[in-house]
């Protein structure tokens, strides 16, 4: 054979040799990964079983719907039948309370701090909202009464209803954060969003500019129907190497 068939030849094989280490570092590279992952789900599965085991249960928003007070925390709602006309009566005492009360249970050996962001309240001596701030829980410990509550003039929660009219996100929420964990280091960081909206009033029929708060109808029953809340948040979990380092453990889809 000719010389440049060799010459050739050998050109392939070092290609393929050099291919070959590619291809060796390559599934090298695979299978640190792997382990790592494992090492991480190994992890992630130890944490999950130390976590404190905190629940948050939320109750039905109150119907008929809060009047607002500069007397202290919602107690009544507006009279049945009452209506309100835009633009003279929009703003003012003429606002509606979405509330929801939760509380948190600490049913593990650990203490823990329960952290509420948001519009979160408890209510004062003088049943004054205040914000709710940071509370700890001691083992099998129960909080206190917790209100997601915002109060909304009749005209916002008018906009509510137009936007749900037209499929629009609606403009007007209430919304709140839960954090709890316990004092490890390496441990875990629990989160709920909790979001609280609705449209709860509605144009009075043939009654140009009038509203009202939706009345009860034949087969969807009362006006709580209008509005969307969740009484099961999702909880969202952070796995920590080091909390007092800032150090995550990565989720598992890699994020």
């Amino acid at each position: 054979m000719s010389e440049t068939f060799w010459v050739a030849l050998g050109s392939i094989g070092t290609t393929l040799a050099f291919g070959g280490v590619v291809w060796q570092g390559y599934l090298t590279r695979g299978a640190l990964k792997v382990s790592q992952l494992m090492t991480a789900d190994a992890i992630r599965s130890r944490l999950d079983s130390q976590a404190p085991g905190v629940t948050l249960r939320l109750s039905p928003p109150p119907w008929d719907p809060l009047a607002a007070t500069n007397m202290g925390m919602p107690c009544n709602p507006w009279p049945q039948g009452h209506t309100w006309h835009f633009p003279a009566e929009q703003e003012g005492a003429n606002r509606l309370v979405l509330q929801q009360v939760l509380v948190l249970e600490n049913l593990s050996d650990r203490r823990v701090q329960a952290r509420f962001d948001g519009d979160l309240v408890v209510a004062d001596e003088d049943r004054r909202p205040t914000a709710a701030g940071v509370i700890v829980l001691e083992p099998g410990e129960t909080s206190r009464d917790v209100y997601l509550q915002r109060e909304f003039t009749i005209k916002e929660l008018s906009e509510n209803f137009t936007a749900k009219q037209a499929g629009q996100e609606l403009p007007h929420k209430v919304l709140g954060t839960v954090t709890a964990e316990d004092d490890r280091d390496n441990g875990s960081t629990d989160r709920w969003d909790l979001v609280l909206t609705g449209c709860p009033v509605e144009p009075v029929p043939d009654r140009d500019g009038l509203w009202r708060i939706a009345p009860w109808h034949l087969t969807e029953g009362s006006g709580l129907r209008t509005l969307d809340y969740s009484l099961l948040p999702s909880r969202q979990r952070i796995h920590w190497v080091s909390r007092t380092r800032g150090i995550q453990l990565p989720a598992p889809d890699g994020t």
